[in-house]
């Protein structure tokens, strides 16, 4: 079973048509279903999520139709949002020990380590950031 952490560089691959490594994306969800492992991420997900949809109807990139079908379609994934009471700490220390200009990332991080699973991001950046130290962190082209 296992539980795996999902950023929204991830999700918003499920659900809108276009996006590198959507495939692999894809890939990962059906894979996790049928394995039944429980994807997880920090109430930031949602956040992130909302916040990348509206951008695009924003900036005429997407109809509202068209990112609330997007909405829907992550909601129906079903991730289970986890927070812990060290979460934020853990993260700003992660943030630090990897010199990341934001906390954003490292709170996917810290929620993989505290929860002892995976953490799957489409972000290089971090991952190029903490591969080498924080082997729990998966980079989506990578999958297989």
């Amino acid at each position: 079973m296992g539980e795996q952490v999902i950023d929204a560089s991830v999700a918003i691959k499920w659900v809108v048509k276009g996006e590198s490594f959507r495939k692999k994306a894809l890939q990962l969800l059906r894979d996790a279903k049928l394995r039944g492992t429980i994807l997880i991420g920090p109430p930031l997900l949602e956040y992130e999520v909302e916040s990348n949809l509206q951008r695009r109807v924003y900036h005429g990139r997407a109809t509202l139709a068209a990112a609330d079908a997007s909405l829907n379609a992550f909601y129906a994934v079903g991730i289970q949002i986890l927070a812990h009471p060290t979460l934020v700490r853990r993260a700003r220390e992660i943030a630090r020990q990897f010199n990341q200009e934001r906390v954003y990332d490292s709170i996917y991080a810290a929620l993989a380590e505290i929860q002892g699973g995976e953490f799957w991001t489409a972000d290089k950046n971090f991952y190029d950031a903490v591969k080498s130290s924080l082997l729990f962190v998966k980079y989506l082209p990578d999958y297989q």
